[in-house]
């Protein structure tokens, strides 16, 4: 008996000790972890509470912690890990669990370089030696898989920036060594607003997947950092939402196909000089078929509501070729190093629709004496049918000019054959005042009045070019001159108003032609010397250019010629001085100057006979209208005045009438006769311009030349007539 009952005591024993042992299992292994937690993992390890549950074969772990290698900050940590076991299966060679959930979760990626807070606790190289079981096929079953309001927080020390996952959620069914397909459910929010869906459905038996995912406002900020390398760029604002769906192969992993829209709300960018040089309050784009196997990237529509581009032209540099200049520095770097390198599959894209809508583009130019601010308003362009071998594409434009004109037109372009173009734009009505910088800077004068009307035609391709250039410009008005020091040497201002028809308008047109594959061929050149030419021909003969005010025959008014000694004005020449008076009557802004030349010997030969010829009237009678009158009439070969020359000069006969008056009379009496002769006809220009037809005296200049140093074929008696600007 007593045996008997030794043995119940031990037997009784035992279980005790495997109950307590069991029992109390979970602490000692929750103390053994922790307390070796270093050892194991290279980490400290706290866990608030740890149970086995023998019935169901399950383990529940809570408030777990797992610090950083400074033992303080928490690298991972979640308030629940729950795993139940199904040991029956084992009997089958296979691995089933009825259920995994993972509460809160709560994980802190630090990247700095190539270095991340979790590379302690990997295992070397040599340990990560897997056994062969390439003859052993794993069996397992998992089921009810969750995931319940996680946290990831991932920073970049080298980037200085930091993305955050919250409320993650993941929910999967069932996944099987066998089954036919699995569907996984993962939901989170991403950043303040973000959230983020993906639901994937795997074929286990075709080795298919597909992907449905959906964001909606995920805070493009965060990829601020990660654009540096290519733009100059200080922040990326913007919201993304997409509905997409991707199709993928488990054999191949290239072969990715992506289809669904996408659209970014309240886009903008800083440039690194906190300007905003682009912003847009909505992009949305439609994607049909984009496949990273054959490199194809089909989109539908892709569509710019409102957009805003910043143009600043500065000395240095444009803002929009500083923004991007990181890219090209980077991409020559690249280039030059070899690390562009050909894939073998070509890239083909398509874009059915490419839509910008009441789009503005504001331009500054710091250039100038002052700024220049002008806008494209109310931009709105529709581009068709882009692919990489579209032969024509065509594009509709039209756009306000600072609110005021109006520019459109359509083009159409090529692919294939980029020198294939085709263009007609027109601009009715741009008002030239906004560019008033530019008039101040290159002609000194600011422009006070006046519209552009543009015709534009380009028909061009490799080997020929059709080009007409249609100018209107209405009312152009010039204001008073300025100090810029910038101003152009060549009177513009001059040209353009010399141009003036009589109802105040400048026509005119440019047709270019040529072969544009010739190096030296520069349309834009060509158009502006074409202009320049044109003006300078208006400057140099600027009555042919007013010939719309003169009527025919404009050529003659830039000389108003004299007889020898002649102190009055004929009729002809008031009639030519008609002329000039209507001009500066409709062209007040014109200075006309008269510069009188002369022959000064032969003027002064005739003025001896004259003085002569007076002298001898003189003595024969005393009236001054028969002075006159007789004077005129009286001939040089007279002989009663060649017989009273020959009282004072007995010579005469031989040495002829000429040399004899000039002998005869003094020559202080001469030069006397001769000033008072040039300034009569400076008096009677300006008294007919001034006091007949009442024209401002600052509109008229009339003066006399140096005659001292006249070229021979300025020895004539006349005004030449040139033209200024006030």
């Amino acid at each position: 008996m007593a045996r008997m009952k030794k043995r119940y005591f031990i037997l009784g024993t035992v279980f005790l000790l495997i109950f307590v042992t069991l029992f109390f299992l979970s602490t000692f292994t929750k103390n053994y972890l922790v307390k070796n937690s270093e050892k194991l993992i290279h980490r400290k390890l706290e866990i608030g509470e740890m149970h086995f549950n023998y019935a169901k074969v399950a383990i529940q772990v809570k408030n777990l912690a797992l610090f950083e290698d400074n033992k303080t900050d928490t690298f991972v940590s979640f308030s629940e890990f729950y795993i139940n076991f199904d040991p029956w299966t084992l009997l089958k060679n296979e691995y089933s669990f009825s259920e995994i959930r993972l509460a809160n979760p709560q994980v802190q990626v630090i990247q700095d370089g190539k270095k991340f807070n979790f590379d302690s606790m990997m295992p070397k190289e040599d340990s990560l030696k897997k056994k062969d079981t390439t003859n052993e096929a794993l069996k397992f079953t998992i089921r009810n898989i969750q995931l319940l309001n996680g946290k990831v927080k991932y920073v970049d020390v080298q980037k200085k920036n930091e993305v955050q996952m919250k409320n993650l959620n993941l929910n999967l069914p069932l996944i099987a060594w066998n089954n036919e397909k699995s569907d996984v459910g993962v939901d989170f929010s991403l950043g303040d607003k973000g959230h983020v869906n993906i639901q994937a459905t795997v074929d286990n038996i075709n080795r298919k997947y597909q992907i449905n995912l959906k964001t909606q406002d995920i805070d493009l900020h965060q990829i601020t950092n990660y654009t540096t390398d290519y733009f100059d760029v200080q922040s990326i604002h913007g919201y993304l939402g997409s509905n997409l769906k991707i199709v993928g192969d488990m054999n191949e992993v290239i072969n990715i196909s992506l289809s669904g829209t996408g659209s970014v709300s309240d886009f903008s960018i800083l440039d690194g000089r906190s300007e905003k040089i682009i912003s847009a309050p909505k992009v949305s784009v439609s994607m049909k078929d984009i496949n990273l196997k054959t490199f194809h990237f089909g989109f539908g529509k892709i569509e710019l509501e409102q957009p805003n581009l910043l143009v600043i032209r500065e000395k240095k540099a444009i803002n929009i070729m500083q923004f991007f200049a990181p890219y090209f520095r980077n991409d020559s770097i690249a280039a030059a190093s070899g690390a562009i390198q050909e894939t073998g599959t070509p890239v083909t894209y398509s874009i059915d629709t490419l839509k910008i809508n009441n789009g503005l583009v504001s331009i500054s130019d710091k250039t100038l004496n002052r700024p220049f601010s002008y806008e494209l308003n109310n931009l709105n362009m529709t581009m068709n049918g882009l692919t990489e071998s579209a032969g024509q594409i065509p594009v509709v434009f039209s756009t306000k000019l600072n609110n005021k004109g109006e520019l459109s037109g359509k083009t159409i372009w090529s692919m294939v054959d980029m020198m294939n173009l085709e263009m007609e734009a027109k601009v009715k009505r741009m008002d030239l005042m906004s560019f008033s910088p530019y008039s101040e800077y290159f002609v000194a004068s600011p422009i006070t009045q006046g519209w552009l009307n543009y015709d534009l035609g380009l028909k061009m391709s490799a080997s020929k070019l059709s080009n007409t250039n249609k100018v209107k410009i209405d009312e152009l008005e010039f204001g008073k001159r300025t100090k810029d020091t910038t101003a152009m040497k060549v009177p513009v201002r001059l040209g353009l108003y010399l141009m003036k028809d009589k109802n105040d308008e400048i026509e005119f047109e440019i047709p270019v032609s040529g072969n544009p594959s010739d190096p030296r061929y520069k349309l834009g050149k060509i158009i502006w010397k074409a202009f320049g030419n044109m003006m300078l021909k208006a400057v140099t003969s600027p009555f042919t250019a007013l010939k719309g005010l003169v009527g025919e025959n404009p050529e003659s008014l830039h000389l108003l010629v004299f007889d020898i000694a002649q102190d009055s004005l004929n009729q002809e020449q008031r009639t030519k001085m008609e002329t000039l008076a209507t001009i500066l009557k409709k062209k007040t802004e014109l200075i006309l100057i008269m510069t009188q030349t002369s022959d000064p010997e032969k003027e002064k030969d005739l003025i001896a006979i004259q003085l002569v010829k007076k002298e001898y009237l003189e003595s024969i009678a005393t009236d001054p209208k028969i002075l006159k009158s007789a004077a005129s009439a009286l001939k040089d070969d007279d002989p009663k005045l060649l017989e009273y020359i020959r009282k004072a000069v007995p010579s005469v006969d031989s040495i002829g009438i000429q040399r004899a008056s000039n002998q005869h009379i003094d020559k202080g009496r001469i030069e006397t006769r001769f000033q008072e002769i040039l300034a009569a006809r400076n008096r009677a220009i300006l008294d007919y311009f001034i006091l007949k037809h009442g024209i401002p005296a600052e509109s008229v200049q009339v003066s006399t030349a140096d005659l001292k140093d006249l070229p021979q074929e300025l020895r004539i008696p006349q005004f030449k007539i040139e033209v200024s600007m006030k």
